[in-house]
């Protein structure tokens, strides 16, 4: 879920992404079952069928509906000297590969054994902002920073990688843009590392220029897969690199299309031969006809406090689909230490408007909670929300008020998940 962030998000332009041809490479054939914005209603149901979503060919769109625009963040000076992780002994480097499928799924695992866990990430925060009013709680973190800065990245990674975390998913913009910029620097600081990262795609929610199109989605996917895909610090699952999705419903369509249509053109355009593997927030399981797996971003509002106990009925949507049509589905299970967006309200953001809600932390019960639900659906992923998101206030990384209890919690909660 996009947030307003302590400094605004930054108006810009985006590059041109350069043109080329997809390189065929093999589809996900294993057999194994496989947020960012608000997510769909908690209500909503599980019972789509199962048929593929036709893929057409991109055409024009109609122009999406409006989404905020936002004035330029000033850019912090970096001044630390570039630093990296120390590497690991050659065989911590693994890359990731789909296990045979069970039928309540198994899970997603590197080639040293461990099932993958990935942490939510946000790069885009300035070190002149932790006072803003939007910050959640009024905490800060244990060592205020700047998301621009190598050497933020540098700590992040080794701090995640201690808590048993594989990877980050950044929240990522458009091209040439700051996110853009910095998952450039993430991938950088974690070489030599076993840490794998991807994004949380957002180009067709972006508030700058050009708006939204069809078109240019399509590009900016093309563009991720062409200038990070083989990076060997950018997550793959069995060599097919990983997209993630959020606010897959706010796509520019066109004239009598559904968001599932406008992402079937999308895809043929941008991975025709579904090279990538790409996975969508959201409850709908119509969008697996398009997509190669679901998950669900927020898992507590004000009125379903307890959201996360639906995590078995979400992933049994993704089940049902994989089981009607042989076609193998990821299901990535979220937790969270908690959420308080109370003071959210004090700044616009491009998230879709809902009640600021607080689900108190209890000294990580909740964050228990959570890892329990999620372990009851089986899922092929953990997926924690998040490293720091501070206006939502779901962040685990040390802070002024909790210290590194929730990191620490967070390595407990990965180990037991990588010893089932």
């Amino acid at each position: 879920m996009v947030t307003s962030l302590p400094g605004a998000l930054p108006t810009a332009t985006a590059t041109a992404c350069p043109t080329s041809t997809a390189t065929a490479t093999p589809s996900l054939t294993s057999t194994s079952s496989p947020t960012a914005t608000q997510t769909a209603p908690p209500t909503e149901t599980l019972t789509a069928t199962p048929t593929d979503t036709p893929m057409p060919t991109l055409t024009a769109t109609a122009a999406p509906s409006n989404t905020p625009t936002h004035t330029e963040t000033p850019t912090p000076s970096v001044t630390s000297t570039q630093t990296r992780i120390p590497a690991p002994p050659a065989t911590a480097t693994p890359a990731v590969a789909l296990q045979p499928a069970s039928p309540a799924g198994a899970a997603v695992r590197t080639t040293t054994g461990a099932p993958l866990v990935l942490a939510n990430y946000f790069a885009w925060y300035d070190p002149d902002r932790w006072g803003d009013c939007n910050i959640s709680a009024g905490d800060k973190p244990l060592s205020p920073y700047g998301s621009d800065d190598p050497s933020t990245f540098a700590r992040h990674v080794r701090q995640a990688l201690d808590a048993g975390i594989d990877g980050f998913t950044l929240q990522w913009f458009a091209p040439g843009e700051r996110t853009d910029r910095n998952l450039g620097t993430l991938l950088e600081q974690s070489r030599g590392s076993p840490f794998r990262s991807t994004v949380i795609f957002l180009r067709q929610i972006w508030g700058g220029s050009p708006a939204p199109t069809q078109q240019n989605v399509a590009e900016a996917v093309r563009y991720l897969l062409d200038r990070y895909g083989h990076h060997p610090n950018f997550l793959t699952i069995g060599g097919n690199p990983v997209l993630i999705f959020a606010d897959v419903y706010r796509v520019p369509v066109a004239a009598g299309q559904t968001p599932q249509q406008a992402w079937a053109a999308i895809r043929a355009q941008a991975d025709p031969q579904r090279q990538a593997l790409w996975i969508a927030e959201g409850l709908d399981p119509s969008y697996l006809g398009v997509f190669d797996g679901l998950y669900v971003y927020k898992i507590t509002h004000a009125a379903y406090p307890q959201d996360y106990l639906k995590a078995g009925r979400w992933a049994g949507g993704v089940r049902q689909w994989q089981q009607r049509t042989g076609q193998p589905k990821l299901w990535m299970a979220t937790i969270s230490p908690g959420w308080d967006d109370l003071r959210s309200g004090c700044k616009a953001d491009v998230r879709v408007p809902s009640k600021p809600h607080k689900a108190e932390r209890q000294d990580g019960a909740f964050y228990q909670a959570t890892f329990e639900a999620a372990m009851q659906s089986h899922p092929d992923i953990l997926w924690i929300n998040s490293f720091n998101e501070w206006v939502e206030g779901t962040y685990i990384e040390p802070s002024a008020q909790y210290g590194d209890r929730y990191l620490a919690l967070t390595k407990e909660l990965a180990s037991k998940f990588k010893g089932r």
